[in-house]
Order: structure tokens, then C-alpha cells, then sequence
């Protein structure tokens, strides 16, 4: 705990932006800790995938002739995929897999399609050159197959190029994550390449909980997509860990859970963060999360973690994209009966793409309905922030957002996260 008067620099995309601190107010800061690599990207990547955690190197896994399905992260993340695929493509064609035989799926998930541009940017020219590199599906199903049925009866349907590898390899990140607890592991395959369905109920299913599953990696959701992903079948993972200042630091291989969870455990020592008190008010910056609303809002989740009830949680984000591609999210924020209505819908088999804006909004709902949230932010506009119940500021004025919620509390305690997006809180 610290009781001097302090300049904290927040960023906000590429701009840092000054928060002073009076000297009268008792001040947390909970940052990533300040983590080292001891090897260069490639090093890691390479001595990763030499020892897989409970599986066997992928050229044993492998067989001269199979088809190939590499599943990868898109540029809402900052998975090194062109470095990745640079030590996991040799290692294929010299098990005797040819390049008409691999296929490279960027996991949209429920995201914007990428750019061809975007897509070069993320595997590297030579790859997009030389093999087959595509979107995953959300709405077009005469392009996928049904597996199975999930446990609330929807159909799981996968786009089938990617059913008829004969391998699936899934490269993605650890990160703390507002539905599943980490990003990474199974969560490449679902919902990352599932239909609009799929990817809608499992936004549902966080829609229904009453619990706040950020950085929890055995929570429900997580399980049960672990299950189905078991029956799809995920054959190899590669993930990476960051350090605060998205360097990386630690790589993982091998089977889809258990080097998962080692993964975390990485990702832990980076994200963890000891809190001493629950504060009054939380001040968090969305780093490194700047794509859109959509994304931008996860940061929440590391807030609400620990703030007190009826506290405030200003939220500091570029949104450079704008509210994302579900326009309608903010509407479902300030939805009266959310978690009923929610049900009903499925009960209705409703699912879509208005069931998946519907389940998040409810989700943040049920952080508004515990704390202020105040929006800071110059990328969407005041009138669309006010749909959702939310204060708006616009960038330049952090500091009079800041001075005002001051002065709602009796000896506040404030609570600064200069990374939302790559931070988890916890209670002494």
C-alpha cells in the first residue's frame, strides 16, 4: 500500500495517457509482473515443441499421406504464428506430409473475417504463397458438417475441410478470459470454428452463471468444452504466454489440456496479481485488448474481480474499431430480466447471432449491476455508450472522470490496472 502522491501513465492504443493521484488517497497497483525470457522466440518455440507435454512430438504423430489441419489464432491476438509455423511446417513435410496436404484456418470464431492482408501479416508471405490459408465459417452451414449435439441440444457443426484432416493442430494464446477463465487449449477448435450456434451458446452459458469465471481454468464452460472437443478431436496444441509487454515468454505443446494447463500456470506467474483490499474505485486500462467494444470490454472482467460493491470502474479503451461486429451489444446491457429472457430464447432454439450479443450484454449487466462503469474512450460515440447504461468521457478527460468519482467515497481506496487485458487480480 502506498500513500504518496503519484503520476500513473496509462495506455490507451498508442497513447499514454497522465492519471494523478492525490497524495490523500490510498493507492493499489496491480500490474504484470515484470517477467524475462532467457531464450529468443525461436528457441522456445523450437525446445517446445521437442517436448510435448504429455504427447508425442507431432513427426511422431503424424503419417506420411495424411491430411493436415493447422488451427490458428486471428489479429485480435498476438499469437506469433509466422515464427510458429516457420519451426512446425518442416517438421510436417519431413514426416512426409506434402503442402497440398496441410490447411491453414484462421479461427474467427464470431470476429470479422480477415483481410487478405491481415492474413499475410499473421502467417508470413511464404506460407500464404505456398499453401492453402482460409477464414473459418460462422454463417454459411452447406459448408459444414454436424457432429454431435450439445448438452443444450444445439447442433455442432464444424466447417468440413477442417473435419476431413486426418490431424488437427491448434496454435493459439494464454490469456485471461471472461468466459472460459484462459483463452487457449481447446478453445481454438470450440467454439473457435463452429457455427454461429455453437458460438452463441457457449457465449450463453456465461450469460446464465452467476459466478465470474475470469482467470478460473477449471471452470464449467471450460469442462464441457473440453468434453466435446475430446469427441471432435483436437491432435496437438501449441500455445504461447506473454510477458506485460507482449514479449514472449513462455511456449507450450502437446496434448489439448494437460499443456494447456501448464500453459496457465505460466500464464499465472505473469497475470497474478496480489490485491490487498477490494477498492472503491478501479481504474483499468484495456491493454493490450484495443481492437473494438467487443473486445475491449473483457477488461471488465479483471476489474469486477475485486472491486467493492457499489464502487466505480472506469474503463480506458481505444475501441479503434468501433463497437465491433455486434452493433447491438450495449442495448442488451441494460436489458431488465436478461438471464429469463436468455433461457427462454434457448428453450426457443433461438440461437444466432442475436442470442451471442445477448449473452455478453447480460453478462457485462450483471458487473453494472454491482458497480458505476464509466467508459472512457474516443472510438465509439457518447450516444452508443449511453444505450448501455454507461458514463461516457471522452480520452482527455481520464483525470476529471477520475477527480469525480473521488469525491463519491469517504477515504476511497483506488485500485490502478494498467493492463486489463493480461491481468488478474486476487485477494489476500
Amino acid at each position: 500500500m502506498e500513500n504518496i502522491k503519484k503520476i500513473i501513465k496509462l495506455k490507451c492504443g498508442n497513447t499514454m495517457h497522465d492519471l494523478t493521484i492525490p497524495e490523500s488517497v490510498s493507492l493499489q497497483i496491480a500490474e504484470p509482473k515484470k517477467m524475462k525470457n532467457t531464450q529468443n522466440d525461436s528457441s522456445m518455440i523450437r525446445d517446445a515443441l521437442n517436448k510435448p507435454i504429455a504427447s508425442l512430438p507431432i513427426e511422431k504423430i503424424v503419417k506420411k499421406g495424411q491430411r493436415i489441419c493447422i488451427i490458428t489464432d486471428d489479429n485480435t491476438r498476438h499469437t506469433p504464428v509466422k515464427k510458429i509455423l516457420k519451426e512446425l511446417l518442416p517438421r510436417l513435410e519431413k514426416s512426409g506430409i506434402n503442402k497440398n496436404q496441410i490447411l491453414i484456418v484462421m479461427a474467427l470464431g464470431s470476429h470479422r473475417r480477415m483481410t487478405r492482408e491481415e492474413i499475410i501479416e499473421k502467417v508470413g508471405k511464404n506460407v500464404f504463397d505456398s499453401y492453402r490459408v482460409i477464414n473459418s465459417e460462422f454463417h454459411d452451414k452447406s459448408l459444414m458438417v454436424k457432429i454431435g449435439q450439445s448438452q443444450m441440444g444445439t447442433p455442432i457443426r464444424v466447417l468440413k475441410e477442417i473435419m476431413e484432416a486426418d490431424i488437427r493442430i491448434g496454435i493459439g494464446s494464454i490469456a485471461p478470459h471472461g468466459c472460459m477463465g484462459w483463452s487457449g487449449g481447446a478453445k481454438i477448435l470450440y467454439p473457435g470454428i463452429t457455427s454461429e450456434d455453437i458460438v452463441s451458446e457457449f457465449h450463453a452459458m456465461q450469460g446464465l452463471t452467476d459466478d465470474l469465471l475470469y482467470g478460473n481454468e477449471d471452470c464449467h464452460i471450460r469442462l464441457e468444452v473440453e468434453k466435446w472437443t475430446e469427441k471432435i478431436g483436437l491432435h496437438f496444441i501449441i500455445n504461447t504466454v506473454f510477458t506485460d509487454s507482449l514479449e514472449l515468454y513462455r511456449v507450450v505443446s502437446g496434448h489439448y489440456v494437460k499443456a494447456h494447463r501448464a500453459g496457465v500456470a505460466f500464464a499465472k506467474d505473469v497475470c497474478g496479481v496480489c490485491v490487498e483490499e477490494r477498492p472503491d474505485i478501479v481504474v483499468i486500462s484495456s491493454y493490450p485488448l484495443a481492437a473494438d467494444f467487443w473486445q475491449c470490454t473483457k477488461a471488465l472482467y479483471c476489474g469486477a474481480k475485486v472491486i467493492k460493491e457499489g464502487g466505480t470502474l472506469l474503463l480506458l479503451s481505444p475501441c479503434e474499431e468501433g463497437l465491433g461486429p455486434h452493433k447491438e451489444i450495449c442495448e442488451y446491457i441494460q436489458l431488465e430480466d436478461g438471464k429469463n429472457k436468455l433461457l427462454q430464447k434457448i428453450k426457443r432454439k433461438e440461437t444466432g447471432d442475436e442470442l451471442l450479443a445477448m449473452s455478453v450484454g447480460i453478462s457485462i449487466g450483471q458487473i453494472k449491476n454491482r458497480c458505476k462503469i464509466e467508459i472512457i474512450t474516443d472510438g465509439v460515440p457518447k450516444e452508443e455508450i449511453l444505450k448501455g447504461g454507461f458514463v461516457w468521457h471522452s480520452e482527455n478527460d481520464l483525470q476529471k472522470a477520475f477527480n469525480e468519482s473521488l469525491v463519491r467515497y469517504k477515504n476511497p481506496n483506488v485500485l490502478i490496472i494498467p493492463s486489463g487485458g493480461n491481468t488478474v487480480p486476487y485477494l489476500l
